[in-house]
């Protein structure tokens, strides 16, 4: 194994650590509950497993549907499973939402076309049995911090795209996103850690080995990883909510989000935290510290971006 693919591990093993302390320091969210650990594709793979989280009063039995969101954890697409944003989504599910936030399999387990085929797995699984538990799909929003970000993108432009479901091998949903949210998002499979200087360009040329797999350079979704790469083949694609800050060591990958945006003429919005509001507003801030004053602000105008679409 390149040394490289060893020390991006370990950069996540200390990552995980102090997310395990944080996630065992937070209070649940208060006014919801969940079902969890459900598997979504039946099989003996612990990383096959989804998270639903509701209202803690809501009665699908009894009350209307609530619309829906569903959330892609980040983790540099080698870290992280369903409980990283766990608080996260208990307080989406606590404003009267019908939450879904996967597990999906890591690099360098799979490949970047095994983790699209775990996060649609996932959503055709909802997309069968959300319903009868109260998910609304015909208002629904799809949102991914970092890594989760850049997977989102990717749905959304996969779901739009014949020749892209052919490329990663997956069937489109019955159903359209009636809105998306981009949360520093880490959309472009260059510059990968662009903060990390010298070592930027062996970074990209591990990553890269590992996003192809097995397959190497002949993958049919290779030249189709990054979202510059793939909405140049998609259209239709719905209105989405840009989340960063200028204090993230990733905003550039902001940036290069925003210019395809306009590039491409999809509409969208942003809020970005600048520089003078605080260096604590950093990476995924809103997500890892949901309770912070700022985080809801943040959290709460994207919910309204949601209901506006609706």
């Amino acid at each position: 194994m390149a040394l490289t693919r060893i020390a991006l591990q370990q950069i996540w093993k200390l990552a995980k650590k102090g997310d395990d302390e944080r996630v065992a320091a937070q209070m649940p969210v208060s006014g919801t509950r969940s079902e969890t650990g459900i598997e979504y594709l039946g099989d003996a793979e612990p990383m096959h497993r989804l998270n639903l989280y509701y209202p803690a009063e809501f009665d699908p039995a009894k009350d209307a549907p609530l619309p829906t969101i569903i959330d892609i954890h980040g983790g540099g697409l080698m870290y992280g499973d369903k409980e990283l944003n766990r608080r996260y989504c208990e307080y989406l599910a606590s404003q009267g939402f019908c939450v879904m936030g996967m597990s999906y399999r890591l690099l360098p387990k799979t490949d970047l076309r095994g983790m699209v085929q775990d996060v649609f797995a996932s959503i055709h699984w909802l997309e069968k049995f959300g319903p009868m538990r109260g998910f609304d799909l015909g208002r629904v929003l799809l949102t991914g911090d970092s890594a989760g970000g850049h997977l989102t993108s990717l749905v959304l432009c996969i779901q739009q795209s014949p020749a892209l479901q052919q490329k990663y091998g997956v069937a489109p949903f019955g159903f359209s996103f009636t809105a998306a949210a981009i949360c520093n998002g880490v959309c472009e499979m260059h510059d990968y850690y662009i903060f990390m200087g010298k070592l930027v360009g062996v970074i990209d040329r591990e990553m890269h080995k590992m996003l192809l797999g097995k397959a190497g350079e002949k993958a049919a979704w290779n030249h189709a990883m990054s979202f510059s790469e793939v909405v140049a083949q998609a259209s239709g694609l719905p209105p989405i909510f840009v989340i960063s800050s200028e204090n993230d060591p990733f905003y550039q990958q902001t940036q290069w989000l925003l210019e395809n945006l306009s590039k491409h003429k999809i509409a969208y919005e942003t809020l970005i935290w600048k520089k003078e509001d605080g260096p604590h507003l950093g990476h995924v801030f809103q997500i890892s510290h949901w309770e912070w004053p700022e985080s809801k602000r943040t959290n709460d105008r994207m919910i309204q971006f949601f209901r506006e679409t609706m």
